[in-house]
């Protein structure tokens, strides 16, 4: 065990995305860009890859036997996608593509060796782990003991968390339909807009387009008890900003499906730079 970690000078932000990078580059399979609306995986596909999501917002979803839509999990830059998946031969959800999005695949061979698995990404993934954790576990209390207008509030506290202004702590942009609002927390098109707008009534909230502003956020959590969520910047991608030339070189990577079936088959990555797993 000691000489897993002897002589390892990964404890720096810096050291430690430097370690992930290069270790991302040894699976030999370029970030891939998506655009809007495109469903990447279908449940039931194989589970072939894990998604480091570079840009962009997506989602998971699962559909129910009566047709209903039940929304997973939102991503967002810095996420990692499949976790969920890992010791399954298929996914066990459906992904789709809220905006335009850039991925980098990581075969699940790769991830699954001990070889791919240095200190520095195990670290790396173990904390995207736990934060994909923490928001799953306060979604589930929500669906299954808040009410509707608390699950409204909890939802827009943890958007706010997690998706909230950089210039702004209390504006959140909302990438989701007020649709697939009720399809993340099992609420209905009508009872969304319902407490939207009693929460702007009350001057809890001030509804701006797509943007919402939580007028009294404090006054919100309290209401329900909420513990705000704390992760740190990501390391990947928060350096990587800076970086537009290497932006502009995946984009030219762009893959445009027909909107009728508007999907990317997992060959189609496997077949970039010829990988055969």
């Amino acid at each position: 065990m000691s000489s897993l970690f002897a002589g390892n000078n990964i404890d720096t932000p810096l050291s430690v995305a430097a370690a992930v990078r290069s270790t991302l580059l040894r699976c030999s399979l370029p970030p891939v860009a998506f655009d809007r609306g495109v469903d990447i995986q279908h449940e039931g596909d194989r589970a072939d890859f894990l998604y480091l999501v570079k840009s962009g917002f997506l989602y998971s979803y699962g559909v129910l036997p009566d047709g209903q839509r039940q929304i997973i999990f939102l991503y967002k830059e810095g996420d990692m996608v499949g976790f969920t998946d890992l010791g399954s031969a298929r996914t066990l959800g459906s992904l789709r593509s809220l905006s335009d999005c850039v991925l980098q695949p990581i075969p699940m061979s790769a991830f699954l060796s001990p070889s791919f698995l240095t200190p520095a990404i195990a670290t790396y993934f173990l904390h995207k782990a736990a934060e994909m954790q923490s928001v799953l576990v306060r979604s589930l209390v929500a669906m299954g003991r808040m009410t509707a207008r608390e699950r409204v509030i909890c939802l827009l506290l943890m958007l706010n968390d997690r998706f909230g202004s950089t210039t702004d702590k209390d504006e959140v942009q909302i990438p989701l339909t007020q649709s697939e609002l009720g399809d993340l927390i099992g609420l209905t098109n009508v009872s969304i807009s319902k407490n939207l707008s009693q929460l702007s009534a009350e001057g809890l909230i001030e509804r701006k387009g797509n943007r919402i502003v939580l007028r009294r956020r404090v006054d919100m959590q309290r209401m329900i008890g909420y513990e705000p969520i704390h992760f740190p910047p990501d390391v990947l991608t928060h350096g990587a900003r800076r970086n537009h030339n290497s932006v502009n070189r995946i984009r030219s990577r762009r893959i445009k499906m027909p909107s009728s079936s508007a999907r990317v088959a997992q060959d189609r990555i496997d077949q970039l730079k010829g990988w055969d797993g």
